[in-house]
């Protein structure tokens, strides 16, 4: 210890107790380690700009930083998804005045060149540490650095070039085969391209490998039967998950919360109601499965898509009362918005009046203006579907979201001119068909369409055009490549094919009727083109085969279905003065 200082007495460095216990290159290497801590803190803020202000006044201070500093920055820019920024770092770090580069560098400029699904460029990065020519010393081709390119190749869903990564670079890393890891990385590949199922045969490959899959690969699996269309299957997996547990006495291999989400997904495109409820009562009995907030909003999701809102409205309200004992179950106001869209398409006033009134007081998180001029326009479209035009002019004098300058959306426009987004409220359907009916119950199966082939003249059929103002032409296998119009049949020696438009919008077989109307009566959409659910995914925009199609909804036989009715509302007495004018004042 030094001696007691006098007052009005300087103390000199060489005497000052906290210079020698803490000399200068402690403090600068104490002021480095600060600068990562803060760098990743705003890493994680998404706050990029700031990283860099921070790494500029470092540098002025200290001059060049070592790479573990640069490597932080480096990850910020992937964790905020500029990824050229992220490159502009690595062309500083590789300079002979640079701080180097090492493994770490690359396996994090790896995985943000397969976020920004930027392949080739994460080929060439491995493929010169493959080759030994990658800037850095002591840097080479590790396990990290292929499960990164595959989990890449995986998260852009293209399983053959991620199969194809194992093929080439396996030799370069590791001696002892395929790992658990790596097939996880390749069902997910699977599960994410456009023939899903295919995830299903790395299962028998996998066991046949003796590796014992987990949870995240059953979850993949799932996911892959959802997104194939093929439910029971995935019900199946689910299952074989609990008797795989069973047999070896591990709660690993029991669903957690993503598995049933995932299912709540396949329950709701089949618009299994009462699976959905079933689901989630297995949920609540299930120990692994945390329902929390996130679970809960999938839950109201799949009710909605199921079209059933009152249900999802029921399980809201459970979020509300769990949200007592524990604020992070209140639900955030996307979950009211997701309600009120449903019930302003059948015109439930009373429902979206009160989730509107809700969501400002009881929703988590903050209630942006935005979502405020959401809900006014929804309560509007649903006092018009439900024929309350003076209820709806009200609301749209007083709504808070104009006077803040927050312009109405596409969906508000088309409520205010008496079309809600379903488009049916100002039709009358024909007895024995509703808007939430399906398309396959009023399209034209393909047989009896006819369609025209890319080799017919256009003289020969052109009398085709009285009855369909449209008809989609087919190729010499059958594929749906275009669609012919009346319109473009002005040179009679013409091929079919070379007057033809790109294919039609298509719609899948559960695609509610009152959803294709609002496709109809776009600009320019005279056919929409029915799909099977199953096949859906591997649907290319430029061919569609003829299997694979089901038939075709044509504005002929659509709005022949539906007789327009004088639109009569109920005007309250606040609207009786301004009867006859228009909502947009």
């Amino acid at each position: 210890m030094g001696r007691e200082q006098f007052p009005g007495e300087s103390v000199s460095a060489d005497v000052n107790e906290d210079e020698k216990q803490f000399p200068f290159w402690r403090k600068k290497e104490f002021k480095l380690r600060e600068l990562t801590r803060r760098i990743m803190e705003l890493s994680k803020r998404h706050q990029l700009d700031l990283v860099f202000e921070e790494l500029e006044k470092a540098k002025q201070e200290h001059g060049k930083l070592n790479h573990i500093i640069m490597n932080a920055a480096v990850m910020a820019c992937v964790a905020c998804k500029d990824i050229d920024r992220a490159l502009a770092l690595y062309d500083e770090m590789v300079k002979p005045d640079g701080c180097g580069v090492d493994n770490v560098t690359y396996g994090t400029l790896l995985k943000g060149l397969g976020e920004a699904r930027r392949l080739d460029d994460a080929f060439d990065l491995v493929e010169a540490l493959e080759s030994g020519k990658a800037p850095g010393r002591h840097v080479e081709l590790t396990d990290v650095h292929l499960h990164t390119l595959v989990n890449a190749c995986a998260h852009a869903g293209d399983a053959l070039r991620a199969r194809g990564v194992l093929l080439r670079y396996r030799s370069s890393v590791r001696k002892t085969g395929l790992t658990t890891l790596t097939f996880n990385l390749l069902i997910k590949g699977y599960s994410r391209s456009d023939n899903p199922l295919e995830a299903l045969k790395l299962m028998d490959e996998m066991r046949s490998h003796n590796l014992q899959p987990q949870r995240v690969t059953f979850n993949s699996l799932i996911l892959a039967c959802v997104r194939g269309g093929d439910l029971k299957r995935a019900l199946k997996l689910l299952s074989a998950m609990k008797e795989e547990a069973k047999r070896l006495n591990t709660s690993r291999l029991l669903p957690d919360v993503v598995t049933y989400t995932t299912l709540l997904r396949g329950l709701a495109d089949a618009r299994d109601l009462q699976g959905i409820c079933d689901m989630v009562a297995e949920m609540k009995s299930t120990p692994t499965c945390v329902l929390d907030r996130v679970a809960y909003t999938a839950i109201v999701d799949a009710c909605i898509a199921a079209g059933s809102p009152q249900q999802g409205l029921t399980y809201m309200d459970e979020m509300q009362s769990s949200a007592k004992q524990d604020g992070q179950f209140k639900p955030r106001a996307h979950v009211f918005l997701s309600l009120m869209r449903a019930f302003a398409e059948r015109g439930d006033l009373e429902s979206v009046g009160s989730l509107r009134t809700r969501m400002v007081a009881e929703a988590g998180g903050h209630v942006w203006a935005e979502d405020r001029a959401e809900a006014d326009e929804l309560y509007i479209e649903a006092a018009v579907v439900s024929g309350k035009l003076g209820e709806a002019k009200k609301t749209l004098k007083n709504m808070i979201g104009l006077k803040k300058g927050i312009p109405l959306s596409k969906r508000a426009y088309m409520a205010l001119t008496r079309f809600s987004e379903d488009i049916f409220s100002p039709y009358k359907l024909k007895p024995g068909v509703s808007q939430h009916d399906m398309v396959d119950n009023l399209m034209i199966p393909f047989e009896e369409i006819r369609p025209l082939s890319v080799d017919d003249e256009v003289g020969k059929v052109v009398m085709r055009f009285f009855q369909n103002d449209g008809i989609p032409v087919v190729d010499e296998r059958g594929s749906c490549v275009g669609v012919a119009y009346a319109a473009d049949c002005k040179e009679m020696t013409a091929r079919v094919g070379d007057i033809m438009r790109e294919p039609p919008h298509s719609v899948t077989s559960s695609t509610p009727v009152s959803k294709a109307i609002t496709m109809l009566l776009q600009p320019n959409t005279k056919l929409l083109m029915v799909i099977n659910d199953r096949t859906g995914y591997s649907l290319k925009k430029d061919e569609v085969q003829g299997e694979r199609v089901l038939g075709f909804l044509t504005r002929e036989a659509t709005f022949s279905a539906s007789h327009a009715l004088p639109f009569t509302l109920e005007v309250d007495d606040t609207a009786q003065d301004s009867e006859g004018e228009s909502l947009s004042t």
